[in-house]
């Protein structure tokens, strides 16, 4: 029973993982495209002036914002954000699903067999195995910082909760 308790808390941390990841890569997507759809409605109030006089100002102006909309969409596109925030909303919800489940058996159950043990361990490998993308540092430092010996840390993040990494500033 200790193994899945020490499982659950993997998942547990996992699904904490995937909720700060997700919602870091949602605020950078947010903030990149605000300024996106601010030009764009102001390109669209801009072209249906009819003033011929600033129509050389405009026409600038208008190049100057669609240059900036596309290179704000090729730094999204190219940093997958919309990507990332699918994969960690998606593997979020795969954990809360497992945790439940966990928790459901332990209620009922007060013993474990090695095959229900290596059932769940195949569903827990299956959403680290769904995780595309690997968790920002300093999401990791974090959440190692606050659950260190509290609870079981996923692989992932016991190597570096064990390791003495020194981090210089020069």
């Amino acid at each position: 029973m200790e193994t899945l308790k020490a499982l659950l808390d993997k998942t547990y941390i996992t699904g904490i993982l995937c909720e700060l990841s997700y919602n870091y890569y949602n605020f950078i997507n947010n903030c990149i495209m605000l300024p996106t759809i601010l030009g764009s409605s102001l390109l669209t109030i801009m072209n249906s002036s009819e003033i011929d006089a600033i129509f050389t100002k405009m026409k600038i102006i208008n190049i100057t914002l669609n240059g900036l909309n596309t290179l704000i969409l090729a730094i999204s596109t190219n940093y997958k954000l919309i990507d990332r925030i699918n994969n960690y909303k998606t593997n979020k919800n795969k954990s809360i699903k497992l945790q439940h489940l966990m928790e459901s058996y332990i209620l009922k159950n007060n013993t474990t067999t090695p095959e229900i043990v290596e059932g769940f361990i195949n569903e827990y490998d299956k959403i680290h195995e769904d995780l595309i993308f690997g968790f920002p540092y300093h999401i990791k430092m974090k959440v190692i910082k606050k659950y260190q010996n509290k609870k079981s840390l996923p692989n992932s993040l016991s190597f570096l909760a064990s390791a003495d990494i020194v981090i210089s500033e020069e």
